[in-house]
């Protein structure tokens, strides 16, 4: 394939083309080693990162939802005037979509700005803000001229925000919202929760239910959730947010499954759990995450349970 420069958004550009080609593939839920490492390829020639990103913005900006797009016939409403050519690839696309509910990585690499994999990873803002990533997170910018918006797809994030009168910054999470008011603060997405917690100022919460904001200070936590409204939680020491940050992960009086989990996302395979774990006591402890392998052994054997490695980095954690 030849490194065109996207230099505009024509239906006949060839390497606009590719990149819709390449959008569609990853919608399409079927996801071989070879054709990922032939998409890592085409991605690393030039010119054509930019133009794939400008692809996958267009492609963003219709709203496409794994849900609530299924058919191709929301698309031209969406758009309005859509060159013929281009209209099939993105009646493609949606058409894909339905099968991403079974392919999350795909949907989350269409969506996201900026990904971390089994390490934290830190992130300059267009702002000059400072966004770190748990691991295993991810989140997308939405910047312009009247507001500066953060959308948390997955995991925890860490933000430092540059104060601008002009543009608020707010992060977005689950369906509700997080709002800075010159601050330094942690919001978490969980599989049914929200929680968020604040290391330096202040900040604002709210989400549909409550229909109004609380106001958070340093050490002060709170969380909320799809069905629920936002809940003060108990106070942590302000050095004890975004400990992760620092390469501690700090666990209290939480399950042993669960920690388990926390531990696994740090590792570079993946980790499992045999055997019913619910009856063992919480556990409470300061692991190293930048010594995962370590941490895992050192939860296990306080647990009392042993951990079995096999290839490919798996690793089994059991009675």
């Amino acid at each position: 394939m030849s490194p065109h420069s996207p230099s505009s958004a024509r239906a006949d550009d060839p390497v606009a083309e590719q990149a819709r080609d390449w959008i569609v593939f990853l919608a399409s839920g079927e996801h071989s080693d070879a054709r990922m490492q032939a998409f890592e390829q085409w991605l690393a020639q030039p010119g054509h990162r930019r133009a794939f990103e400008h692809e996958r913005r267009l492609w963003r900006s219709l709203g496409a939802s794994p849900v609530a797009v299924t058919t191709a016939a929301t698309l031209p409403a969406a758009r309005g005037r859509v060159r013929p050519r281009r209209r099939l690839h993105w009646a493609a696309a949606a058409a894909a979509l339905a099968l991403l509910v079974a392919a999350p990585d795909a949907w989350l690499r269409l969506q996201a700005d900026h990904r971390s994999n089994h390490q934290v990873q830190a992130v300059q803002l267009p702002d000059g803000s400072r966004a770190v990533l748990d691991a295993d997170s991810a989140i997308a910018v939405h910047f312009d001229a009247h507001a500066r918006r953060i959308e948390l797809l997955q995991g925890r994030a860490w933000f430092e925000v540059t104060p601008d009168a002009q543009r608020r910054f707010s992060v977005t999470a689950g369906n509700g919202v997080v709002e800075d008011i010159s601050t330094a603060f942690t919001v978490a997405r969980h599989d049914r929760t929200v929680e968020t917690e604040v290391g330096q100022g202040r900040v604002r919460v709210a989400n549909p239910i409550d229909g109004g904001w609380t106001y958070l200070q340093v050490g002060q936590r709170a969380m909320y959730g799809a069905h629920s409204g936002v809940a003060r939680l108990a106070d942590v020491a302000a050095d004890r947010v975004g400990a992760w940050r620092q390469g501690e992960l700090l666990l209290d009086d939480v399950t042993v499954a669960d920690a388990v989990q926390e531990v696994g996302r740090y590792r570079r395979g993946p980790t499992f759990v045999r055997g019913d774990l619910s009856r063992l006591p919480a556990v409470s402890a300061a692991l190293r995450i930048d010594q995962p392998e370590q941490a895992l052994d050192t939860l296990a054997a306080t647990a009392g349970l042993q951990v079995t490695r096999l290839p490919l980095g798996v690793a089994i954690v059991h009675r």
